[in-house]
């Protein structure tokens, strides 16, 4: 369900930002105020009600990552474009995950384990 919510989002703004358009160059401030309010609490909804996803998402990811794998390599330099990454093997898979990724997946589950 979250896949369509942003693109639905993005469509929403976007006929919110051509009905601030058309209310400003009618100089119409009350209806501009309006759709901006509208817009900026549109935007602060789907920050907070997604949040908590994605914090969902890291604690299980984390867990796996503490649980399940095993770090093989650390910060391994992927050049000047790519970001550095840690090589574990999980099972029978090995898996590259970026260092900021890992240290954030591994974070939230420390976290979720203190909250409990």
């Amino acid at each position: 369900m979250e896949s369509m919510t942003f693109p639905i989002l993005l469509i929403a703004i976007f006929f919110l930002g051509v009905a601030l358009i058309w209310a400003i160059k009618e100089e119409e401030p009350e209806i501009a105020t309006g759709i901006v309010v509208i817009a900026v609490s549109m935007l602060s909804l789907y920050a907070i009600t997604f949040d908590d996803e994605d914090t969902e998402k890291n604690v299980i990811k984390g867990e796996y990552y503490s649980t399940q794998c095993q770090l093989i390599e650390i910060n391994i330099d992927n050049g000047v474009f790519l970001l550095n990454t840690n090589k574990l093997k999980c099972g029978d898979v090995i898996e590259n995950v970026t260092v900021d990724d890992y240290q954030k997946y591994i974070e939230a589950y420390k976290k979720s384990q203190t909250n409990h």
